[in-house]
């Protein structure tokens, strides 16, 4: 699969495919099905300050974002994950969630595009 995207960076999921477009569509629907789940329990997390699921769940969702190549949202997930598990810096973690749903649904689209183009 090419990537022509801004956001993401198709090369980690070229690499551990072997090149393999039946495994990178099925690691790309994937990333479909678990992105909206991470943004809703992300966001019920926050909003019930259950600061534990928050960074398991930042946890998860900065796998799948970085199984995409994008390593500027991950950090900002690594950096949710390891606030939440302290309970720190909380007046950051709505801003990290906002650009989280934000980010994950532009890369969802651009994976839609290189998709209709292979």
């Amino acid at each position: 699969m090419e990537d022509n995207s801004k956001l993401i960076d198709l090369s980690y999921l070229n690499e551990i495919s072997d090149g393999s477009s039946d495994l990178i569509n099925d690691l790309v629907d994937l990333f479909f099905k678990q992105i909206p789940e991470y943004q809703l329990a992300l966001n019920n997390f926050y909003v019930k300050k259950d600061w534990d699921n928050l960074s398991r769940i930042a946890h998860k969702a900065k796998s799948a974002i970085l199984m995409v190549g994008m390593k500027d949202l991950a950090n900002e997930l690594r950096k949710l994950e390891e606030n939440a598990k302290e309970g720190q810096n909380i007046n950051e973690y709505q801003e990290i969630i906002t650009k989280f749903v934000r980010e994950s649904n532009t890369a969802v689209k651009e994976l839609i595009e290189i998709r209709n183009k292979i």
